[in-house]
């Protein structure tokens, strides 16, 4: 690549990086409601025309940013499980306790709930955000399957949405300055140990 179109690249790599960041910050501190094309591109300092460059419209815009945070979230998991060894018990623990620590901060508590706000008034958001969950799912369900092998597909379909579920509904409980918040780590275990009772038994 020539420098010159290389340098161009990076550029419109930063400023895709840029508006992302900066719709990511307007669905946590304005909502949904004010979720919009022209509201993003001043919180990342464009144009409304730069940002339809990259961008051209909200439910690209929408994709984009839904496909920016699963890709934090994948990348998490991986680091996680590589960490907790080859034991998929282990990494399915470690999972549990990273997935529920991270409803304790501020953006997660915030932006997740804005999300389903939207998906409950705009179909394609509804669209995106399954989505977005069943790249999550996999992951859990490539661990569940490991746990526990003779489980059929169908099953581990139903034990990773009802944990993903479990999971999520916690955040209005445990989220950032949120009542239960301090409750998190013993929550951590009563939800670790239930979740792989159901794994490791065969009438799911």
């Amino acid at each position: 690549m020539k420098p010159a179109l290389k340098t161009q690249t990076d550029k419109a790599r930063m400023t895709s990086e840029t508006i992302l960041h900066a719709a990511e910050s307007v669905m946590i501190e304005a909502g949904y409601h004010n979720f919009s094309i022209r509201r993003v591109a001043s919180a990342a300092g464009v144009t409304v025309g730069n940002l339809q460059y990259h961008f051209p419209t909200k439910d690209v815009l929408l994709k984009s940013l839904l496909d920016h945070c699963i890709g934090r979230y994948l990348k998490m998991f991986a680091s996680i499980r590589n960490s907790a060894g080859n034991d998929p018990r282990r990494q399915f623990e470690a999972l549990v306790k990273g997935i529920f620590e991270d409803l304790n901060s501020k953006n997660t508590t915030m932006f997740f709930p804005e999300l389903w706000s939207l998906a409950n008034h705009e179909a394609s958001a509804t669209q995106l955000m399954d989505d977005m969950y069943a790249q999550y799912r996999a992951v859990l369900k490539e661990v569940i399957k490991e746990i526990n092998p003779k489980l059929k597909p169908s099953s581990v379909d139903r034990l990773a949405l009802f944990i993903s579920a479990s999971i999520e509904g916690h955040t209005v409980f445990i989220g950032h300055g949120k009542p239960w918040q301090k409750q998190t780590k013993k929550l951590i275990k009563i939800a670790t140990q239930s979740f792989l009772f159901a794994i490791e038994s065969e009438e799911f």
